[in-house]
C-alpha cells in the first residue's frame, strides 16, 4: 500500500464539556512502530478508540488503509490487543482462538492450524485444551496476543496501559 496506514486529520473528541482530543493530526506509514505517548488523561485511549471506530470523532477524519470509516470496515486487516484481556474465560484455549480467528474471516481449519502453531511457538501447546480461566495472567496475555495475530493483520494496535 502506498501512503500512510493510519491518518488522523484534525480529530477532536469531547465528553460532557471536556475535550479529550483536540485537533490531533498524524499519519503512520506502513512498516513502522508508532507510539502515542503522554500522561494519563492525554487522550491516547480515546484516539485509539476513534481509530478502531469504537468512538466517532466530533470533528476531523480518521482513515485506515486510505479509506474513511476506520475500524469496522477493514477490521479483518487490523489486530487489536487491548489492555484488559478480552477472552472467554470458560472456553478452552484452542476453541477461543479458533472462534476469534473465524470472526476475522479465517476458515476454521486454517485457524486451528495457525492457533496450534502459535501455541507451540509461545510454549502453550500443552495448555490448548485447558479453559482460559485456568491459565495464569501471563499465559492469558500470550493467548490474547495469539488471538491478535492469528488472522495475519496488516496493522496491529496495542491499547495504551496505565503509566503507573
Amino acid at each position: 500500500m502506498n501512503g500512510p496506514v493510519v491518518v488522523l486529520d484534525r480529530v477532536t473528541k469531547r465528553f460532557a464539556g471536556h475535550t479529550a482530543v483536540d485537533g490531533l493530526s498524524l499519519a503512520v506509514p506502513s512498516g513502522v512502530i508508532f507510539g502515542l505517548l503522554g500522561p494519563n488523561g492525554a487522550g491516547k485511549t480515546t484516539s485509539i478508540r476513534m481509530i478502531m471506530d469504537i468512538l466517532e470523532p466530533d470533528e476531523g477524519e480518521v482513515r485506515l488503509f486510505g479509506e474513511r470509516g476506520a475500524g469496522r470496515d477493514p477490521s479483518g486487516r487490523v489486530g487489536y490487543l487491548p489492555e484488559e484481556r478480552g477472552l472467554y474465560p470458560r472456553m478452552r484455549v484452542l476453541d477461543v482462538l479458533v472462534f476469534l480467528a473465524e470472526v476475522k474471516g479465517v476458515p476454521r481449519r486454517v485457524a486451528r492450524t495457525r492457533a496450534l502453531e502459535w501455541l507451540d511457538r509461545l510454549g502453550l501447546g500443552d495448555w490448548r485444551l485447558r479453559r482460559v480461566n485456568e491459565l495464569s495472567k501471563g499465559m492469558q496475555q500470550k493467548v490474547q496476543f495469539i488471538a491478535t495475530m492469528l488472522h495475519d493483520p496488516d496493522l496491529v494496535i496495542r491499547s495504551p496501559g496505565s503509566t503507573r
